[in-house]
């Protein structure tokens, strides 16, 4: 491509660059005699034209966003099979390069080149750009120091091709966010989850998650948590550290909410780092007075009185020629003076220059000031508000946004933070969970973590203490936490099985259990009146309040007097079938060896219940007798876990 034309207008001069999807060249604009960079892509890209059209309507888009921090995007073109984007050329390298060649940074360093990439992508996201692909080879670094991000828009037309070179996945998944790992819908939350990657490479001078392929990048980016930054620079600073595992967030509700709070966070450090000394403590703010004129007072004033009389009176014998020379020079001064003003002061007030717009969030107002003074703008407060994150007196957001061109004498607007509103906390005591939520939310606070107490005195569920405690004098927002009240801890039921059912209610009255239903039972294994099942089965965890089924022995069935055999309808047979109780002996063999548990469940008209449970020895024989009722009556006998018999009554 090296001397070909592109558009009759971009002479490509020499080869720059080389990425998995395009090949990046130098070149001239003819038109407006400047060095541009062109990007060409790959032949397997430019044959795919559902990607060409997702590429250039992506580029388009980008093009539209315009940021000191932003590889600016100058056209999008196509001459025969070739597709090219005309982008912005930047003299310096890209960071990947840096960190391969140093390896970890000072803190400085990387706050600022931070900061810039987060105030780029603050402006993609308020103009709905995701860049989708933040990593060291798409941030550019000027001679100067500044950050370039490049590729905004690229990685979204590149979603929708299977791209299957494995450098390019490689490369990109060790920056991919859980969400994009997992291929959910990405926001711009991905985003910051890559700029936190980044910043992990920066400090520690190598990624936090690295495999063979992509697949065990990628299920380490959603599975598992970073080696602590401390462990590998244990100089580095708190905030630092802290803003960086936020970043990192499996969820990215987790995250810092947009990528302007991360710029505030990072000016934060940044003046901490380079310890600025606090404006209000050190600057003398009162205005000094003008200098008193000492003479005319004493002799000095009478002697210069009579010195000007004196001049007076030789004054009035000079000829008039002197008079009139002396208005001619006053009158070409101001003729002059005029001319002067009209060249060089009326074009600066009617057409000023134009000015870059600096970052003044999260500066002191006294000190935005002097740095908006500096560059001959003019900062006006827009509205003082309450702000739980930035403290009193400091710059929450302006406007224009940093990095803007504009007129000098401008107006900058400002919102300047009054700290956080302080309020009296009200009691959220005695009321329900559902009833706290909503009240602490409407006086404008958020809720906490909640625990839960046992109280036998309060009903389950009840605020019964909150902190912070009522009347305390707190900021808004603050976070209540909770202290519920619960049932009482569960406990084991007891085996009833084989009692009095008469006693067995008493003793569920005393334990706080309600009686549910219950069911009378012929049996021959217990007599009347004795417990034979029950529901939930012994040993269960239960709460006070749950209610227990029972099933009731009535005695062994009595066997109807001899009376001549009448012949039975087809009607009354099948109802003697369907109610017909069946009564089976079971006989269990353990095998030698360890211990197993047996288990027998019976399922009949009933339904499925458990009616014997214990673990035996092996070797040993266990015989148990069970009944079950309905022509359908079946059970089933479980060893060691598995199932071992499943057979009808009526076998």
């Amino acid at each position: 491509m090296v001397g070909e034309t592109l558009a009759s207008r971009y002479e490509i001069l020499e080869k720059v660059g080389d990425g998995g999807m395009a090949l990046v060249y130098s070149a001239k604009d003819q038109l407006l005699s400047r060095v541009v960079a062109v990007k060409i892509l790959r032949s397997q890209f430019a044959d795919d034209e559902q990607f060409v059209e997702r590429f250039r309507r992506e580029a388009r888009s980008a093009a539209s966003l315009s940021h000191p921090n932003i590889v600016n995007i100058y056209d999008v073109g196509q001459q025969g099979s070739i597709h090219y984007i005309v982008m912005e050329y930047v003299q310096g390298t890209n960071l990947h390069d840096l960190i391969r060649e140093h390896g970890q940074f000072p803190q400085e360093f990387i706050v600022s080149v931070g900061k810039q990439i987060a105030m780029a992508l603050a402006h993609a996201h308020y103009h709905g750009i995701i860049h989708r692909d933040i990593k060291p080879h798409n941030i550019l670094i000027t001679e100067e120091g500044r950050v370039k991000v490049t590729d905004f828009g690229i990685a979204q037309a590149m979603s929708a091709t299977n791209l299957t070179q494995t450098g390019m996945v490689l490369g990109s998944v060790r920056y991919f966010s859980p969400e994009q790992a997992k291929g959910a819908a990405v926001q711009a939350a991905s985003d910051l989850y890559s700029l936190g990657i980044v910043l992990y490479e920066m400090i520690t001078g190598q990624p936090p998650f690295r495999g063979e392929s992509a697949i065990a990048i990628a299920l380490q980016q959603i599975q598992d948590t970073p080696e602590p930054l401390r462990n590998l620079r244990p100089e580095l600073d708190a905030e630092l550290e802290d803003l960086v595992l936020k970043l990192l967030s499996k969820d990215p509700k987790d995250r810092p909410r947009s990528a302007e709070e991360v710029v505030r966070i990072f000016q934060r450090i940044e003046r901490r780092l380079t310890v600025v000394t606090d404006v209000e403590g050190d600057v003398d703010q009162t205005l000094p007075l003008p200098p008193v004129d000492l003479v005319g007072k004493g002799g000095w004033g009478l002697a210069r009185s009579k010195r000007k009389q004196s001049k007076k009176k030789q004054s009035k014998k000079e000829p008039r020629k002197r008079s009139k020379a002396l208005v001619v020079l006053v009158i070409f001064l101001v003729l002059g003076a005029l001319t002067y003003a009209a060249v060089r002061i009326i074009p600066e007030v009617l057409f000023p220059d134009d000015v870059r717009v600096p970052d003044i969030v999260g500066l002191h107002e006294m000190e935005a000031l002097r740095v908006l003074r500096d560059v001959d703008l003019v900062l006006k407060v827009d509205q003082r508000m309450f702000d739980n994150e930035v403290p009193a007196g400091y710059i929450i957001s302006q406007d224009p946004l940093p990095g803007r061109m504009v007129k000098q004498y401008r107006d900058v607007l400002v919102r300047v933070s009054q700290g956080p509103e302080e309020v009296e906390m009200p009691s959220f005591l005695g009321m329900t969970l559902r009833e706290a939520k909503v009240a602490l939310t409407q006086a404008g606070f958020v809720e906490g973590e909640s625990e839960e107490v046992y109280d036998p005195e309060a009903r389950p569920g009840i605020v019964l203490e909150q902190r912070p405690e009522p009347g305390e004098i707190v900021a808004k927002g603050t976070a209540v936490s909770l202290v519920l009240s619960k049932a009482a801890e569960p406990f084991a039921l007891p085996d009833f099985r084989g009692q009095d059912f008469e006693l067995v209610k008493q003793q569920l009255s005393s334990l706080g259990l309600p009686l549910g239903n219950s069911w009378p039972e012929y049996s021959t294994i217990y007599p009347a009146g004795r417990v034979i099942e029950q529901n939930p089965a012994p040993g269960s965890l239960v709460e006070q309040g749950w209610p227990i089924d029972f099933v009731y022995s009535q005695g062994a069935p009595v066997p109807p007097a001899e009376e001549p055999e009448v012949e039975k309808t087809p009607e009354e047979t099948q109802w003697i079938q369907e109610n017909l109780w069946s009564t089976k002996e079971v006989t269990i063999d353990v095998p030698p060896g360890p211990s197993q548990e047996i288990v027998i469940l019976v399922i009949d008209d009933f339904g499925a219940r458990e009616v014997y449970r214990e673990t035996h020895k092996g070797g040993t024989r266990v015989v148990r007798t069970i009944q079950g009722r309905g022509k359908d009556a079946r059970f089933q006998v479980y060893l060691g876990g598995r199932q071992f018999l499943d057979r009808a009554f009526q076998e």
